[in-house]
């Protein structure tokens, strides 16, 4: 049976730049749109074709990420899935997703999206709050989110997601627990829960500086991490990963192929791809990538070949991110040493120190190690790096 493969389509347009993003995308540039679904589409020939860089996996995930990719219409959205239909074998049961900003959600874009074959929708609600999600610089209010939510459900879309964030500037524990009551009730089948970062050289991070936004404390911070946990396990939810919770069945499958170290494929300005142990990343900017390919150049700028210490390091920081650790099996077939000989010496102190489990062969972050995850990262791959 041929090897699966997934596949992410960067869509790097945004009506207005978050104040804390860092993503490669870009306000103002919608005018861009056509001329960038024909680059993307170009990309998608040079990989999909025989002997390309997919050479006949099939697709078992496709991504719709960004930016926003809510921008496009469903023809829009329709005609591209189409296409990739036609160049690859894309499983009849492959997870569709599309990332959507709740301020650019109709009714009719999510019928036809749903008519095209997206079958997961991920909104990026942020937070159940209007005066915090106008300090983020987010174009939608709770009430959208809200609509948003409603029409996707009844335009047939049974595997919803809410992107949440907590650590916000002026957030508090209690303001928090609102915004995950009122995200649990929606009833979305999956939720992901990230601590806001400030991001060196964004608007976010010039604001901290000068002190115009306050940050909750770093206790109030884990605080807030331990209730999302604590309320969404109450709530039928299992966290699967540091900031994913899911209704048992509804795990995204797409972002499981970057926890366990399989290959994927991306397409468009700034994407990244890693497959076969080489990895290289798209131009950034959406005219330029344009331009090379339309004038028939790549529009890679960087490729580097991960050798095996490389990586070893990635899959186990990857597969630690996971509730059930990395695969101890599949570490073993692909690097023939095994996981508990590699890390047993520097594991030693954080099993004592209760960050970490040994079970089954494999290592598991500890409640207290999810909340300390970086630090316990660090400490426990600095020898390997």
């Amino acid at each position: 049976m041929p090897e699966k493969i997934a596949l992410y389509l960067h869509i790097p347009f945004c009506q207005r730049k978050c104040v804390y993003c860092d993503f490669p995308s870009f306000a103002g540039k919608e005018g861009w749109i056509p001329d960038y679904l024909l680059a993307l589409n170009t990309e998608l020939q040079m990989a999909l074709r025989p002997q390309g860089t997919v050479d006949g996996r099939q697709i078992d995930t496709i991504f719709f990420g960004g930016g926003t990719p809510s921008l496009l219409s469903g023809e829009e959205v329709e005609l591209l899935l189409r296409k990739v239909r036609k160049m690859a074998v894309v499983l009849p049961d492959a997870e569709v997703s599309l990332e959507a900003n709740p301020g650019t959600v109709t009714r009719k874009k999510l019928e036809k999206w749903r008519a095209a074959g997206v079958n997961r929708l991920s909104l990026g609600a942020q937070c159940g709050e209007d005066r915090l999600l106008k300090v983020l610089g987010r174009i939608h209010s709770v009430r959208q989110a809200e609509a948003a939510f409603r029409l996707a459900r009844e335009a047939g879309f049974t595997h919803l997601n809410l992107d949440l964030i907590f650590g916000l500037p002026e957030q508090t524990l209690v303001n928090w627990e609102a915004t995950l009551k009122w995200a649990a009730d929606l009833g979305p089948e999956h939720l992901t829960c990230y601590g806001l970062q400030v991001e060196e050289g964004t608007p976010l991070a010039t604001l901290v500086a000068e002190g115009s936004l306050i940050l909750p404390a770093e206790e109030e911070t884990r605080a807030m991490y331990e209730t999302a946990m604590d309320h969404l396990s109450d709530r039928g939810y299992q966290q699967y990963e540091i900031a994913s919770f899911a209704r048992p069945g509804f795990e995204c499958r797409h972002n499981l192929y970057y926890w366990t170290y399989r290959d994927y494929l991306g397409v468009g300005a700034g994407a990244c791809s890693t497959i076969a142990s080489e990895r290289w990343t798209n131009i950034n900017l959406p005219e330029v990538y344009i331009r090379r390919l339309r004038e028939g150049e790549s529009p890679v700028v960087h490729r580097e070949r991960l050798d095996c210490r490389q990586g070893m390091v990635e899959m186990i920081m990857l597969g630690l991110r996971l509730s059930k650790g990395p695969n101890a099996q599949e570490f073993y077939e692909r690097w023939r040493v095994s996981l508990d000989s590699v890390l047993r010496e520097q594991a030693a102190p954080l099993l004592e120190a209760g960050f970490l489990k040994f079970n089954n062969g494999t290592y598991i972050l500890t409640r207290s190690g999810k909340i300390l995850s970086n630090l316990v990262l660090q400490r426990l791959l600095e020898p390997l790096l």
